[in-house]
């Protein structure tokens, strides 16, 4: 069923627009479809306008309509979810709580309500127009009261304000006479506290400047403490970095005697060989490098008038021994080579490019194989260099 429109109504436009329409609504709806009011048009000829209107279902009409449904959508759409049976209970919910015009005009619309509902609903809200306008002569009646006595109030507060400068000046010239006499009794305090610390500076200036001596005195010991504190301190501060530089220095130079004398003993392994007579490391039981035995070590760098030492020395040490010059004439294609070859690579670092100990570094840890980057070029060195190499070979 479709929801009643207001023109079809017989006589109830006059509650609904004076109910739920205010005045200033009704006149944008007459703007809004062009209906010419003049400019001193009263409420009440405002109100019998629209009420007329309302009777034919012409363009005001449906605009009133449309906007009665739009500003009170949220309760139709609760009233029109309610049975004919309990709309009189929702009316109620609504009224006890004071909101009447949104359920007025949605039971006024409601395709179901009967028409017992209707009169019952009308008769509350046209009774509750009268007590409305009761309340407003009550009100209007209060209101000349409240006017009459605070025409009264402010004629008393008036003359209470009067009494109350009065008594502010009494206060404030007593206020200024007791400032004046405590002026007076600060002024003769003032002079007997001057009095007083006079005679006590006048007794105690003797100790005082006794007291100033003794506390220049210490303090002159204090400060030359402090000059001779901080002159240790200084003292302390450049034995301790003469200590800490011995120290790193005395760590330098014991890990320099550790690896001459690991040189000294490789040297002096290859030396006995040698003196014995051994030709090469042709007796696994009796050589000092067992597991150098058959291996190929490839020097990179050192000093190219050792290089047949170099070599004789490996070979008393049971292994070959494969040189490359770290670049100076041989080319790094050439050490690429070399290093494929090899078993494991040495590298003395006094007599060699940096860019040759990255090169060799980066290609051996390409291809997974040891390298010792000796101390010096040293036969020594090379010597204590194959021995390492020996020690961890597997």
């Amino acid at each position: 069923m479709n929801r009643k429109n207001i023109w079809e109504h017989v006589d109830f436009q006059c509650p609904i627009v004076g109910t739920c329409l205010t005045t200033a609504e009704l006149r944008r709806i007459a703007v809004r479809v062009g209906l010419e009011i003049a400019e001193g048009t009263t409420e009440f000829e405002m109100h019998s306008l629209f009420v007329v209107l309302c009777k034919r279902p012409e363009r005001p009409a449906r605009a009133v309509q449309k906007h009665l449904d739009r500003k009170y959508r949220r309760v139709l759409r609760r009233f029109l979810h309610t049975p004919g049976e309990g709309i009189w209970e929702l009316w109620r919910e609504y009224a006890d709580r004071g909101d009447i015009a949104g359920p007025f005009w949605a039971v006024m619309s409601h395709p179901d309500v009967s028409s017992d509902c209707l009169r019952r609903v009308y008769g509350e809200v046209h009774m509750l127009s009268h007590v409305q306008g009761a309340a407003n002569r009550a009100d209007l009646k209060r209101l000349n009261e409240l006017e009459a006595r605070n025409v009264e109030l402010t004629e008393t507060l008036a003359e209470r304000k009067g009494v109350l400068r009065k008594s502010v000046a009494v206060w404030k010239e007593r206020n200024a006479a007791l400032e004046r006499d405590l002026a007076r009794e600060r002024a003769r305090r003032e002079s007997v506290e001057r009095d007083r610390l006079s005679l006590r500076e006048l007794l105690e200036g003797r100790a005082l400047e006794l007291l100033t001596r003794e506390r220049e005195d210490l303090r002159r010991q204090a400060e030359n403490l402090a000059l001779r504190l901080e002159a240790a301190e200084a003292r302390i501060a450049a034995q301790a970095a003469l200590l800490e530089r011995g120290s790193r220095e005395l760590s330098k130079a014991r890990e320099n005697l550790s690896g001459r004398e690991r040189e000294v003993a490789a040297l002096e392994a290859s030396l006995t060989m040698a003196l014995e007579g051994s030709p090469a490391c042709g007796h696994p039981e009796s050589c000092s490098c067992p597991r150098l035995r058959g291996k190929r070590v490839l020097y990179v760098g050192g000093r190219s008038g050792l290089r047949c030492h170099y070599r004789l020395l490996a070979e008393r040490l049971g292994c070959e021994l494969l040189h490359h010059d770290g670049g100076l004439e041989q080319s790094p294609h050439r050490l690429q080579q070399q290093l494929a070859g090899a078993d494991a690579v040495i590298c003395p670092v006094d007599c060699v490019s940096h860019e040759a100990c990255a090169a060799v570094k980066k290609m051996c840890k390409h291809c997974l194989k040891p390298v010792l980057f000796a101390r010096s070029s040293g036969l020594s060195s090379l010597a204590a260099s194959l021995s390492e190499l020996d020690r961890v070979s597997q």
